[in-house]
């Protein structure tokens, strides 16, 4: 956590509070100057509880968001087979446009993790072949003979 109070204020307060303590300004004095300060302490205190609330809040907003989209997702899938009869909601159907769901791409990621952690051999898919002729290698030609031309 950053301090609430800058150094340089800190130090008054500080001042005041120790050597200056017999010293009264107006309303100024060394215990207004604390008692400001742990005013100030207490309510940067309670912003990060409040930011704190607010991140969990947020976290929980995602996965409901995430929810919904699937579902929508799912609903989408189910009226599209619905509608394969009916020309009009089949053409409504296709121009609505869900956006992926990332909760499907971090529980492939999570999944791969999961298994490095745990030992098991990786499973990657082969390369497809490819076709055609294999490229020749650069570095075996500058190795091959040059042939020499006979003089006529």
């Amino acid at each position: 956590m950053t301090e609430p109070i800058p150094s340089a204020v800190q130090e008054v307060v500080d001042l005041f509070v120790s050597e200056l303590a017999s010293l009264k300004f107006g309303d100024l004095e060394p215990a207004s100057l604390a008692a400001a300060s742990e005013e100030v302490r207490a309510i940067a205190a309670d912003v990060i509880r409040a930011e704190a609330a607010l991140e969990n809040t947020r976290a929980v907003l995602a996965e409901k968001r995430d929810a919904l989209l699937q579902k929508a997702q799912r609903a989408l899938a189910y009226a599209r087979v619905y509608a394969e009869n009916q020309p009009e909601l089949a053409a409504r159907l296709e121009r609505i446009a869900l956006p992926r769901s990332p909760r499907r791409n971090a529980k492939s990621e999570l999944s791969l993790d999961e298994a490095k952690l745990s030992g098991a051999p990786e499973t990657t898919t082969p390369s497809p072949r490819r076709r055609g002729r294999p490229r020749s290698d650069p570095s075996a030609m500058l190795a091959a003979p040059v042939p020499q031309l006979l003089d006529p």
